[in-house]
């Protein structure tokens, strides 16, 4: 049968249903406490700037104080994307995409996925967007 339209075809079967079953739990493990992370840096980051705008802090003590501030900020921001990545991976386990690359669409794997579980691109594919982006 030949086709004028390529398609990208997954080349193995990306999980079996327990390893499936086992990330979900973990992901779901993961989401929570990332939410919960996310909430404990939201709260430091308030409780900070309580104390920086109530109080007058100059000096190096007030050069301490803002680069907390920065370093919960990275914080928060770094757990929001791994958080995204997180959801997203739950949504790919119950469209049936997990564990498949979107890029090519060939399994991922699952040493990938141990280390990874939120993984979207196979090693190939994420190696090329690394190169592209000058990492």
């Amino acid at each position: 049968m030949s086709s004028n339209t390529a398609q990208v075809t997954p080349t193995a079967p990306a999980l079996r249903t327990e390893d499936l079953a086992r990330f979900k739990a973990r992901l779901q493990d993961q989401a929570r406490a990332l939410s919960a992370q996310d909430s404990e840096l939201r709260a430091r980051l308030a409780a900070e700037e309580s104390v920086t705008a109530n109080t007058f802090v100059a000096g190096i003590e007030g050069a301490m104080a803002a680069e907390a501030d920065d370093e919960t900020i990275a914080l928060l921001h770094h757990e929001q994307t791994e958080l995204v990545a997180t959801r997203q991976a739950l949504e790919r386990i119950e469209s049936g995409d997990y564990g498949y690359c979107e890029e090519c669409g060939d399994a991922i794997g699952v040493a990938r996925l141990e280390v990874l579980p939120e993984a979207h691109l196979c090693v190939g594919c994420q190696d090329m967007l690394e190169h592209r982006k000058g990492r």
